[in-house]
Formats: C-alpha cells, structure tokens, sequence
C-alpha cells in the first residue's frame, strides 16, 4: 500500500566516503546533529511543501544501521566510547496484533465479518536528551491497516483501505510530543516512554485520557482538501471491492464509496532497549481509556464511487453506515516496536523504506 523508494547505488556509498559531511556524518564515522532535524515532521499542521522526494542519505548498512564509527562501534554523536547520546532524528515502526468486529448490534452488524491482523504506524521523531529524559517531536510517517472482509450478507467481499504517502510526506500532520525516559546513556540502556497519542484529523484536549466521543465535533483539515478528516483512498483492483454504504432495496444496485474522510486517535505507551547507541525494540502497550482500547476512528465522510459524497445527516446517513460497520480494533497482545538513528534530512519516504 505504501510507495518505496529505491536504495542509493555504489556511486552514493562512494561519495559518501569521500565527502562525509554530506551523508550526516564526521569524518570520524560520528553521527553530526544539524538545526535540520526535524525534516518533514514539523508542528505545522499547514505547511505543504513537498517531502516525499526519498532524498535522504542512506548508507544501508548489513545491520541496518547508520551511524556506526570506523572501528565497527555504534556511534551516538559526540559520545565518549561506551556511552550514548540518543539526541537526533528517530525512525520507529510500530507493529500491533488485532481483532475486530463491527459496531453496533443491528442490521448493520452483519455486514463486517471478524477478522484479525496486523497495524503497522511509522512515525519519525526529532529527540532531545537532558540527563535521562527523552523528548521527540513526532509525526506519523504512515499507517498500513490490515484488510477486512464482509459476511455472506455482501458476498464475502474484500475491503482494503490506502493511506496516500502524500498525506505523511507534504507536512500536513501535525506532531505530537513523546515523554521518555532511559536507564543509562549506554548500550543496553532500558527506555521507557509515557502514553503519547497521535491525532489525525482532530483536536482533543486531553488525547491520552479523554474518552473517545460518539461524534466528532471538533474536526480538523490537515490535507486541505475541503472534506472533514483525513482523506484515505478505498483499495481497488483484483480481490477487493468498494465499500458499500447502505444496503440496497431488493432490485436495485449497491451504492459504493471509493474515498473515506476519517478522524484517528492511537495512543501508545513503548517498553524496551537500546541495544547500541543506534537501535533501540520492545513492547508497546495500547491503554484503556473509558473501558475502551484506545484506538479509535470515526467515520465523518466518504465521496461515492458513481460521484458526489455521501450523506452525513442523522443516523441513517451513508456515513453512519459506513462508520458503525467499520472495523473496531481491539489488541490481541502482540504489540513491539524498533527503532533506528536517521540522517536529521530523512523523510518520511525514508522512515517506510528503512523499517519493514
């Protein structure tokens, strides 16, 4: 679902070697920190200059890594040997196991058949470090939802939906922060990060504890597009089908949607280990809020496959259709992370690239 860029050639790894500075680093094989890093991860959420160019340096290393020194040792920058300095940009694949069913016990209900998965969220953070305390401003670089399936009811059909990479690499997002904590500024250091939640599509006021409303009434625009939310694309081609939005009267055709317009919260507590001054993988915690999971969306829109959006007045709308068949995720309890030290130009394109 996610677009890919092609790894540099033998010539960038030349270059680099000749002109260190232009890969990010020393010529001592040291990571060099710039007033460039947050990249495309900016607090604006209406900012739309281009970013999904992929022109980051990448040395792509055997072990994954970036910033390892002449001699082979991981390299934070400006670190005495044995020691770390985890400031810079991050890179972080967030991985969750899930279940779902739809919401709602009605009609409806028996449109989406359960199904279980994996959700994938990249997000790219610009850390500093004071003594043991972490803190990233972060952005979502992207989000691979698992596909679904309906019921007997729709013919089994399969549903799918796209986050475009031009929604996360034209700094339309805003960021977030994440609070952390290690253990030692060394390998092997524990790192422990407080609930932090990523909003798209929404103004909360207290995202990490707030319940998830049944109605959003405080949407946001960040892709400019004019709809409510953020647009994501209905999957198209072979097995999949576009998603119905209401159900039919006997003897006429099934209204599609082939767009969503979506408003999102996950929050996320992180539990791991640097396991070099470079890398750092553990567990991710996805807290109760109100007895709920809390990973939430809504359904505020759609545009129709045959034109025009959808209803979104009353209950009975085609939007409210679509959002009480949605897929409710709730984790299944394999969630993990890891984490990798970026050159301060990477970009989201680079993020999805490096962590698979």
């Amino acid at each position: 679902m996610e677009q890919y860029f092609a790894v540099r050639g033998a010539w960038r790894l030349a270059v680099c070697a000749i002109v260190a500075g232009a890969c990010g680093l020393s010529t001592a094989g040291e990571k060099v920190v710039t007033s460039e890093a947050v990249g495309d991860g900016d607090a604006s959420a209406n900012e739309s200059g281009g970013g999904g160019s992929g022109e980051a340096s990448i040395l792509d290393l055997a072990d994954g890594g970036f910033y390892a020194g002449d001699d082979g040792a991981a390299g934070g920058q400006d670190s005495a040997p044995g020691t770390c300095d985890f400031a810079g940009t991050w890179g972080t694949l967030i991985q969750i196991s899930v279940m779902w069913a739809p919401m709602g016990l009605n009609l409806q209900t028996f449109i989406l058949a359960p199904g279980a998965g994996t959700i994938k969220q990249w997000v790219k953070g610009a850390r500093v470090q004071h003594g043991t305390s972490l803190a990233d401003t972060t952005v979502v670089c992207g989000i691979d939802l698992p596909d679904f399936q309906g019921t007997a009811l729709v013919n089994m059909q399969t549903y799918g939906v796209v986050f475009p990479s031009s929604l996360f690499d034209n700094k339309y997002l805003p960021s977030f922060q994440v609070d952390a904590t290690v253990t030692a500024s060394a390998p092997g250091a524990g790192y422990s990060a407080s609930a932090s939640a990523a909003l798209l599509g929404l103004t909360m006021a207290n995202p990490t504890t707030d319940p998830w409303p049944s109605m959003v009434t405080t949407t946001t625009d960040p892709d400019m597009d004019g709809n409510p939310g953020v647009t994501i694309d209905v999957a198209q081609g072979g097995q999949y089908s576009y998603i119905p939005v209401g159900v039919p009267a006997i003897g006429t055709p099934v209204v599609t949607s082939d767009k969503l317009y979506v408003a999102i919260r996950q929050v996320t507590e992180l539990a791991g280990t640097f396991t070099d001054c470079d890398h750092a993988s553990g567990s991710v915690s996805i807290p109760q809020i109100d007895g709920a999971p809390a990973i939430n969306s809504h359904i505020l829109g759609c545009a129709l496959t045959a034109g025009g959006n959808c209803t979104t007045s009353g209950s009975n709308s085609q939007a409210s259709f679509v959002d009480n068949t949605q897929p409710v995720f709730t984790p299944t309890g394999t969630a993990s992370f890891a984490s990798l030290r970026l050159p301060d130009s990477a970009t989201c394109a680079t993020v999805r690239e490096m962590l698979q």
